[in-house]
């Protein structure tokens, strides 16, 4: 499985729980990325998809892309802009923020993200967010949640946002999401509207 690490604000690879998290996928057996975002203490989310888009590439069915904080609205409009040659398993949100409005992350929310597409682009979307998390608000988790039909991983062990270095509930809702059989495609149990042309 081939899994994208997305880092956010002030972030980077070698910071908080992603150098642990790469170890131990790594160790599983799994080729995993975490991609250096350009200026992570002023994000422009241009360039951050450019970067994203540029140093992954094309993404399949053996793709799972994990964004946490910011770097999960970074991992929505990889998304859109990504080449995907078949849908990836599945998008895992890391205490996502619904929107902020301080001026410096306007520019991640002024274009609003195309949800009722965006739901397609994966064949499963993943919230992990915390109770506890004193920096998003636990209710943004619910409107991602409920825009994107995902599974919500609801904790209040102390996770807060996520900023230490190991997180075994990380890990094992990718796990989790590896061993999950996808039993369709997206859109597969939307009626055929020309199916009547290929009989004839």
């Amino acid at each position: 499985m081939k899994i994208i690490l997305i880092h956010g604000f002030k972030s980077s690879p070698s910071m908080n729980f992603f150098p642990w998290l790469k170890k131990s996928l790594t160790d599983l057996g799994h080729e995993v990325m975490v991609p250096e975002l350009p200026n992570s203490v002023e994000p422009n989310p241009e360039e951050w998809t450019r970067a994203l888009v540029e140093k992954v590439g094309a993404i399949d069915d053996e793709t799972i892309i994990v964004g946490h904080s910011l770097g999960s609205v970074s991992a929505l409009r990889f998304l859109e802009a990504a080449e995907i040659k078949s849908t990836p398993k599945a998008c895992l949100l890391i205490s996502p923020p619904w929107m902020i409005k301080h001026e410096l992350f306007q520019g991640f929310f002024l274009d609003e993200l195309d949800f009722d597409v965006l739901m397609w682009k994966a064949s499963r979307f993943v919230i992990l967010h915390s109770k506890d998390d004193n920096i998003v608000p636990f209710d943004h988790a619910e409107k991602y949640a409920s825009v994107l039909h995902a599974e919500l991983v609801e904790r209040s062990e102390g996770e807060n946002h996520f900023q230490g270095e190991e997180y075994p509930v990380i890990l094992e809702t990718i796990k989790k999401i590896i061993k999950e059989e996808i039993v369709y495609e997206p859109g597969s149990e939307l009626k055929d509207q020309y199916g009547i042309l290929h009989e004839r």
